[in-house]
């Protein structure tokens, strides 16, 4: 299994083979070498594509806030009014990249409209 890792030194996102280790030797491309914890969570299973395309069908709005110098929140408004919110936020702040959190706190809030949600994907 691959998984993302990202270098504390350079923010670089390196897909890393996981084969059930808990630390790994990370080297990014950028030459850094590092060390990944890893921890298994199960909200990191992706949501099937078909029920993607659902609810981002339904996003009418899409709102990032910078919070403070560690943490990204999205809010995403859907068509019937619903709102949903997804928050990434990193340990240091020297790790801080907007972009990555964007993205990491707008995955989290679909996942959690999936759960809010999932009656009206059926």
């Amino acid at each position: 299994m691959f998984i993302e890792s990202i270098c504390p030194k350079c923010g670089e996102i390196n897909n890393v083979e996981h084969s059930g280790e808990k630390i790994l030797l990370v080297t990014c491309k950028n030459k850094h070498f590092y060390d990944h914890v890893v921890t298994p969570y199960s909200r990191t299973a992706e949501l099937k594509n078909d029920k993607r395309i659902k609810l981002e069908e339904m996003i009418v709005e899409k709102k990032f806030h910078r919070m403070s110098d560690k943490t990204t929140i999205c809010l995403l408004i859907f068509e019937n009014g619903y709102e949903v919110e997804g928050r990434s936020t990193v340990r240091d702040k020297s790790d801080f990249r907007l972009v990555i959190g964007k993205d990491k706190a707008y995955e989290q809030a679909l996942k959690n409209a999936m759960v809010a949600l999932g009656a009206y994907l059926k």
